[in-house]
C-alpha cells in the first residue's frame, strides 16, 4: 500500500446553494489543500450539481492540468 500523496492533489468538491431575493441556483465549490476556494458552473438543483461533480469533475481537474 503506498502512503505518498498524489502529485496532483484533487480539490474537495461540495454541492452549495446561492439564494438570492428573487433566485435560486446551485453551483459546486472545489477547495484546495491550501484553502482556495473555486465556483464551478451554475446549476438548477442540487441532483445536476451532484452529477457534474460524478460525470465531469475527473475531466475539469486534467483540463487544468493539475
Amino acid at each position: 500500500m503506498s502512503t505518498s500523496l498524489p502529485k496532483f492533489p484533487r480539490p474537495i468538491f461540495k454541492p452549495r446553494e446561492i439564494r438570492l431575493a428573487d433566485e435560486a441556483h446551485w453551483y459546486v465549490e472545489a477547495e484546495w489543500e491550501d484553502g482556495t476556494i473555486e465556483e464551478i458552473g451554475r446549476f438548477k438543483s442540487i441532483s445536476e450539481a451532484w452529477d457534474w461533480i460524478a460525470r465531469q469533475s475527473t475531466a475539469w481537474l486534467e483540463e487544468r492540468g493539475r
